[in-house]
């Protein structure tokens, strides 16, 4: 007799073979080994999500067929099924700039549809296609290609997903911030400055006054193309796809940690302030010690005096 599985060890996306054992108007009753038989509902018939109104039509009792488990309720016994094989991606793994081979399944004007693998098919803009302009999707791809495409957008709550088949920068406009710092590569150098490629869509310019603190006559004379150099973002304009970079020196780093340096280390002549206090204490001390007892003496003559004098006079 073969051991049945217990509905607890079947889990969601798992793939069955299975044989119909019932055939209802709502669906079918399959038997997948398990200690009840699942239920594929009718709408979960046809792998191409065609309409299908009636179950007989597309299943008969004994039919061996390929299912995949789409959810299960153990207090209840239930195991539901479906044909319809479910996305190897969640809406939770789809990640801005992931990077994923899909089949091109639709082609519009305005863009093609790709499958990926995810909950729904993703949209390649034609403006995505290629760096270079792109006047038709069919002038660069057909219905069934597969293609490289990276995720630019993807919204369960809108329920769409938008794609690239160009690859996206390193660097997003909205992680670039003023202050922040890279290390580039030149790419151009110019009289008036040098381009530098922090990874971003677009390159970064050093204008000739932001290489060095002193004069610098010609940019060519601190930077050549193909050099790595440290930049800090001085001025951002996404809306431009303008960045602004400087090569100089943070001088508020350095004066923080100047003043840092003053705090912990004393100049010479601190030093030798302090040390002529603390020589200078000990006399302090014993002055200030004579001069109570001078007040003391005196006190007491003053109350000797008085006390004769009343002795006298008594």
């Amino acid at each position: 007799m073969t051991e049945l599985t217990p509905i607890s060890n079947i889990k969601p996306k798992m793939k069955i073979e299975g044989k119909v054992t019932k055939v209802e108007l709502a669906g079918a009753r399959v038997d997948i080994g398990a200690e009840r038989d699942a239920f594929l509902h009718i709408s979960e018939l046809q792998p191409g999500r065609q309409v299908v109104t009636r179950v007989a039509d597309v299943l008969k009792e004994g039919d061996v067929i390929t299912v995949w488990v789409k959810q299960v309720k153990p207090q209840e016994g239930l195991v539901l099924l479906t044909r319809v094989e479910p996305p190897a991606l969640e809406w939770g793994d789809l990640q801005r700039g992931l990077k994923l081979t899909g089949k091109i399944v639709k082609l519009e004007d305005f863009g093609a549809f790709v499958d990926i693998g995810a909950p729904k098919d993703g949209l390649v803009p034609v403006s995505a296609m290629a760096k270079t302009r792109v006047d038709k999707p069919s002038d660069l791809v057909k219905d069934g290609d597969e293609i490289t495409v990276w995720i630019v957008k993807a919204s369960k709550k809108e329920n769409r997903i938008g794609l690239s088949m160009v690859e996206p920068p390193a660097v997003d406009w909205s992680d670039i911030k003023v202050g922040q710092s890279f290390n580039g590569k030149v790419t151009r150098v110019e009289n008036f400055g040098a381009f530098v490629d922090i990874g971003a869509e677009r390159e970064g310019m050093v204008h000739v006054s932001e290489m060095e603190s002193g004069y610098v006559s010609r940019p060519s004379d601190v930077v050549k193309v193909g050099q790595e150099v440290e930049v800090r973002v001085i001025e951002i304009n996404p809306k431009k796809r303008q960045i602004k970079l400087t090569m100089k020196i943070d001088l508020t780093d350095i004066e923080e940690v100047a003043e840092e340096h003053e705090e912990a280390v004393l100049t010479p002549m601190q030093l030798a302030f302090q040390a002529a206090r603390q020589q200078n204490q000990p006399t302090a001390t014993v002055a200030k010690t004579k001069t109570a007892v001078k007040r003391d003496d005196q006190e007491d003559i003053f109350a000797r005096t008085i006390q004769q004098h009343r002795a006298t006079n008594g």
